[in-house]
């Protein structure tokens, strides 16, 4: 019985370890009419949600913040940018519910019961429901002249909610918007990401 338990934990941290290691979902979209040669500034523009979220706005303030330096482009006031820049970590819930089923096999009557026309059914199923809500970090890029949107990019379930662990999370955050960043500026072929 103990075996069956450990076997059974160990599949479910398969299930959750698999989707960590595939890597976060990156999307980008963008105005293919706008050269994105003529922007050379940028101003943040979001101010923190509420009190209870300032550390980790502030984390993604120097992400974006960092990236947009690594592109060659330089903070301005908002008078002066050529870019408003708008991000902001967004809370997704999302509950995964786990099924496994417990007395697997043939024998004599051990765990099976018939269901119509003889058909062997599984005698217990157990269920496990988990709940988590995760950050995901979302970026605009507002053309300041025109105030139109000319880039955004969202990256999904970057770090958990509430936080726990203030290094990893800026571990988290830096990667993720570096990753997304990396589709910064869109090639001129017209793909989206």
């Amino acid at each position: 019985m103990q075996t069956r338990a450990r076997l059974i934990a160990f599949g479910l941290g398969l299930i959750l370890a698999v989707p960590a290691c595939a890597g976060r979902q990156v999307s980008t979209d963008y105005s293919p009419a706008t050269s994105f040669s003529q922007f050379r500034t940028f101003a943040l523009v979001m101010p923190p949600d509420s009190a209870a979220q300032q550390l980790v706005d502030q984390r993604v303030r120097n992400a974006v913040q960092a990236q947009l330096d690594a592109k060659g482009l330089t903070v301005a006031d908002r008078q002066n940018a050529d870019l408003y820049v708008g991000y902001g970590m967004v809370d997704k819930t999302h509950q995964e519910v786990y099924t496994y089923r417990d007395g697997w096999g043939w024998g004599g009557g051990l765990g099976w019961r018939y269901w119509r026309y003889g058909v062997a059914w599984p005698m217990t199923v157990q269920h496990q429901i988990e709940t988590y809500t995760d950050g995901t970090v979302v970026v605009h890029l507002i053309d300041a002249k025109t105030k139109q949107v000319v880039w955004q990019g969202e990256v999904a379930d970057v770090v958990n909610l509430p936080v726990t662990n203030p290094d990893r999370a800026t571990q988290q955050i830096d990667a993720a918007v570096a990753k997304l960043f990396a589709k910064y500026p869109p090639q001129s072929s017209g793909a989206r990401g």
